[in-house]
Formats: structure tokens, C-alpha cells, sequence
């Protein structure tokens, strides 16, 4: 029975082996490229929106929303009989505000992308990077543990090589893990510059110029949220480059759970860090639940205030906070 057992395990082993070393021949796409090319083409198809999304912008923000607003400015001051020193001063007022959100529609993608692109870049400074970090650098370092372990596995221990491949498996997956959360960030960031700028259109009116200010808190958000990423994932890099240089060349089962160890630690990290860092301006990834939670909470306090106010014989309206008799 026993011998039984031994042969199915060194079956299974070799075939592990077998199916991996062949994948090992092809590593050049699997890694190198993989996360690269997705990028790329993501980034290519996104910037590819800009000009139909630009000119939708435009039409809502010309030929609709400036076009309400003038006509409802302008035509309360005529009914009202106002003086031209008055008609003046809204114009001057009217003009410099649809020109300012004007501008930042224009310049919307090129604003966006600065930004996200600027405290990336600050971030690979901060943690000592040379070049700026890419979301392929990190799962790298899995790969180059998953490959050590399928070399270094031999029939003659096999539950060691197996745990070892599987301890192995379990780093790479973590790492692919931290990897995606960075890719994640990135496409949201050049979906918000090319497909978000439509949002833009909406500062044509002042009651619903709020829409395109949100639009630059939410690409603030992300971009905090990858300044944080890339500060994390750079430090936890250099560690797990220093324990990778100091493992020993055999297969140490020791040395591959810490490294699974530090690998969870900087997961966890990239999960929690970036949101409450992104929060501080109140929305982008992350920030939208305390954001949530802080209006529900203002909208019962507000229900509360009416139910009293309404036993007394007033109306309160919620959402302005005026006071009508």
C-alpha cells in the first residue's frame, strides 16, 4: 500500500514538473509581457475616446446647459427691470464662470492625466525607485520563486517538492494579487481622463457644475490612491528583492513561508492604505462609503430636525435647509 502511494506521488510529481518546465520555456510571454501588454492596450483604447466623448461634452455643455442658464439669468433680470450696471456685473460673472469650467473641459484629459502621472512618479521617487514602477515588477519576483521551486524539486524528497511548488504557487498568486490592485488603479485612471471627461460637460451651469468639480476630486482620489500603491509595492520590493538575494539555493521550506508572510503583509497593506489615504478628499477609490455614510447621516439628522420643527407648525425642506411657513 504504502509503495502504492509513493508511486502515485512521484507520478504526480513528475508530471507537475513536466507540464511546468514547459511553461517555464514560454516565461517570456507569461510574465514579461503580460501585464505590459494589457496596459498598453487599455491605455490605447481609452485614449482612443477622447475626441467623440470631447465633442458630446461640448454639445452638453454648450448647446444645452450654458444655453438654460443664459436664457434663465438674463431673462429674470429683463422681467425685473434691472439697470445695465447690473446687467453688466452677471455677464462679467456669467462669462468668467462658463469660460473657467470651458477650460477645464478642454484640458480635461491632459489635467487628469498630469496628475495621476505626476504622483506616480513622485511615489517611485519617495521609495527609492530609479525607473517608475510597473505592475509587472512586483509579480516578477513570484515568478522567479515559483520557477527556483520547480527547479529545485526532485523525486527523491517528493512531499517536499510538492509543498514547496505549492508554497511557491500561493507567493506568485499573492504577488499577481498586489499586481492587479495597481493595474486596477491604472485603467481607472485613464478611463476617468478619456470616458470621464464627458462629466465635464456638466460645468455649463452653476447647478450642476458641482458634477465636473466632482470629476476632479474623483481623478485626485485615484491618483492618492496609486501615489500610496506605489510607495507600498516599492518598499515591499525591496524587501522581497533582499530576502529573494539571501534565500539559500536549495529548496527551504523555512525561508518560502516567510516569504509567503511578507507577501500577505504587503497585500493587506495596498488593500487598506491607498482608500483611507484617498479619502482625504472625499471621494475616489475608496473615499465613496465614508462619503456614503457621512450624507445618510446628515439625511437623518435632517428627517429628525423635520419631524420636530413640524409638530411646531413649521415645514422643513431637506436638502436646502430652508424654512417655509
Amino acid at each position: 500500500m504504502k509503495k502504492r502511494i509513493s508511486l502515485e506521488t512521484a507520478a504526480l510529481v513528475l508530471l507537475l514538473r513536466l507540464m511546468l518546465t514547459s511553461s517555464h520555456s514560454q516565461a517570456a510571454i507569461g510574465n514579461a509581457e503580460c501585464s505590459g501588454d494589457i496596459l498598453t492596450r487599455y491605455q490605447t483604447a481609452a485614449s482612443a475616446w477622447a475626441t467623440i466623448i470631447t465633442e458630446r461634452a461640448s454639445w452638453l455643455f454648450w448647446m444645452l446647459l450654458v444655453t438654460i442658464s443664459m436664457v434663465w439669468t438674463f431673462g429674470l433680470m429683463a422681467l425685473r427691470r434691472a439697470d445695465i450696471g447690473e446687467f453688466f456685473a452677471e455677464f462679467l460673472r456669467f462669462t468668467v464662470f462658463t469660460g473657467f469650467f470651458w477650460w477645464l473641459l478642454m484640458n480635461g484629459p491632459a489635467f487628469a492625466t498630469s496628475i495621476i502621472s505626476s504622483l506616480k512618479q513622485i511615489g517611485s521617487e519617495a521609495s527609492g525607485l530609479r525607473d517608475v514602477l510597473s505592475p509587472s515588477g512586483i509579480v516578477d519576483i513570484g515568478f522567479h520563486i515559483f520557477y527556483r521551486a520547480l527547479d529545485e524539486s526532485t523525486l527523491r524528497l517528493p512531499i517536499d517538492s510538492m509543498t514547496g511548488i505549492i508554497m511557491a504557487a500561493v507567493i506568485l498568486i499573492i504577488l499577481a494579487l498586489v499586481s492587479i490592485n495597481m493595474v486596477l488603479l491604472l485603467v481607472s485612471g485613464w478611463i476617468l481622463a478619456y470616458a470621464g471627461i464627458f462629466f465635464l460637460g456638466f460645468g455649463g451651469s452653476r447647478w450642476t457644475s458641482e458634477i465636473a468639480i466632482n470629476y476632479y476630486r474623483t481623478v485626485l482620489g485615484v491618483a492618492i490612491s496609486l501615489f500610496a500603491m506605489v510607495l507600498l509595492v516599492g518598499i515591499g520590493k525591496t524587501f522581497l528583492d533582499d530576502y529573494y538575494r539571501h534565500m539559500s539555493m536549495g529548496l527551504n521550506l523555512k525561508e518560502m513561508g516567510v516569504m509567503m508572510v511578507v507577501s500577505i503583509i504587503l497585500l493587506v497593506l495596498v488593500d487598506k492604505i491607498p482608500p483611507m489615504l484617498s479619502s482625504i478628499v472625499g471621494s475616489g477609490a475608496g473615499g465613496n462609503r465614508q462619503s456614503w455614510r457621512r450624507c445618510r447621516n446628515c439625511n437623518c439628522r435632517s428627517r429628525d430636525r423635520g419631524r420636530h420643527w413640524h409638530d411646531d407648525g413649521f415645514s422643513h425642506q431637506c436638502g436646502r435647509g430652508s424654512i417655509r411657513y
